[in-house]
């Protein structure tokens, strides 16, 4: 039966209510369907894409925003609100069979000016004073026993993690939540001082995530279970231990980009871990920085957004940083326990990276892990009340296939003379021609 244009116009509005309550700044006027999404209501990229994700979330239909947001491989500048609405419209209303048209197109990012150099490349000194902004990791006492073996994705945000989690929860083998946020704390009482504020709280999500699938508990009662472990400070070697035992003869797969920013939080592992392997995940540093930038990572980062480095500076300093910790930790390492993936090669050639990293790991290839856009529930692509409010991209709702387009993108906006030199050498050791 159709649906009227009234009731998703007043859906969408709902959706916008929701989405803007949270923010810190009220909106200096009200918003009505001839409003822009940037230049009226502050949306950043990533807010488009929380917004076309509940937005789907709502209608419980994949809607392929992707033809809305993005426009020759770039995010469109602006839209109204009225240019959402009519496009969700049309595609509620479309024949099922036939692709339904964009309404209204969006306007897109005009004359990309390609970078070809910048005045103020990283350097060494700079990522010094970048290293002095990041949180320390308190030391872990050495455990009276090692848990089971488990799997880390080391990468630095931005570099395709989410991707790879998700195809590799298509093997039944391997149990994969999403980010768990517990590497990098002692106990489960540091982690909930850490992370309960605005801009990080969402990052608790992915233990309560991870309890609902293999407890097959509630949201509530997931939340629950947690909140009593934080009251109790339970060290979060305990916390793992806890779901390696739900999980059963499943290997535990963590992804949290934010363990390689630190040496010290990549040493815990092999302190509170029997044989861990790991997974270090590349992307060419100009992937990234493009990445980085079109999703405003800074403005979620208070420490970074009071920064007086540049978001493109920042962008480098942090796949620099994540790089060095993660290369220098592989040394440490015996060598059949860590495997280098490029995420250029997992979308070109995903079935020659997954059989790979498969047999690394030592469980079976399975041809569902080429395809993560199936079971979206069994892969926890959701957040534990709405989709808007999962811990990793966002950006992989909008696509409904691999998209080998994606490993050179950036192409279209930097030349690789905008690295620094330090930053041109790392990538060398990564493999990348540069």
């Amino acid at each position: 039966m159709p649906i009227e244009q009234t009731e998703v116009q007043a859906k969408i509005m709902q959706v916008l209510d929701t989405i803007t309550e949270e923010w810190d700044d009220d909106l200096d006027e009200e918003v009505t369907l001839t409003s822009k999404l940037v230049e009226d209501v502050g949306f950043a990229s990533i807010d488009f894409v929380q917004f076309a994700v509940a937005i789907e979330s709502e209608f419980k239909q994949k809607l392929g925003f992707q033809a809305l947001l993005m426009q020759d491989g770039a995010y469109v500048d602006d839209l109204s609100l009225q240019q959402v609405v009519d496009f969700v419209f049309t595609r509620l209303n479309a024949d099922p069979v036939a692709e339904a048209p964009v309404p209204n197109a969006a306007p897109k990012e005009s004359n990309v000016q390609r970078i070809e150099s910048v005045e103020d490349p990283v350097t060494a000194e700079m990522v010094e004073e970048f290293r002095k902004i990041i949180r320390p990791c308190a030391p872990h006492s050495v455990p009276s026993k090692k848990n089971k073996p488990a799997v880390f994705i080391l990468s630095p945000p931005r570099s395709g993690s989410t991707l790879l989690r998700i195809m590799l929860a298509g093997c039944p083998e391997l149990f994969v939540p999403p980010e768990l946020h517990l590497l990098s704390y002692v106990d489960m009482k540091e982690r909930l001082a850490a992370l309960d504020d605005e801009h990080n709280r969402h990052l608790l999500e992915g233990t309560i995530r991870a309890l609902m699938q293999l407890k097959n508990w509630s949201g509530e009662e997931a939340r629950k279970f947690s909140k009593a472990c934080e009251e109790n400070g339970m060290s979060c070697q305990a916390f793992y231990n806890i779901l390696q035992i739900a999980a059963g003869d499943r290997l535990l797969v963590d992804k949290t980009p934010t363990y390689a920013v630190n040496l010290d939080i990549l040493k815990n592992a092999e302190n509170d871990f029997e044989n861990a392997k790991y997974i270090h995940l590349q992307r060419h540093p100009c992937g990234t920085i493009r990445s980085y930038e079109e999703s405003k990572l800074t403005r979620m980062m208070p420490l970074m957004k009071d920064s007086e480095f540049s978001s493109r500076a920042l962008a480098e300093m942090t796949w620099l940083t994540c790089h060095q910790n993660t290369l220098k930790f592989a040394e440490q390492v015996p060598s059949d326990r860590i495997l280098a993936v490029q995420y250029e090669n997992l979308v070109k050639q995903p079935e020659v990276e997954m059989r790979r990293i498969c047999e690394f790991l030592g469980v079976d290839f399975n041809p569902e892990m080429l395809n993560p856009y199936k079971d979206q529930d069994q892969r926890m692509t959701d957040g534990v009340d709405v989709a808007s409010k999962m811990s990793g991209d966002l950006k992989f709702h909008l696509h409904q296939n691999i998209d080998p387009a994606a490993a050179d993108r950036w192409r279209q906006f930097y030349s690789e003379e905008i690295l620094g030199d330090v930053t041109k050498d790392v990538a060398k050791r990564c493999g990348y021609d540069i």
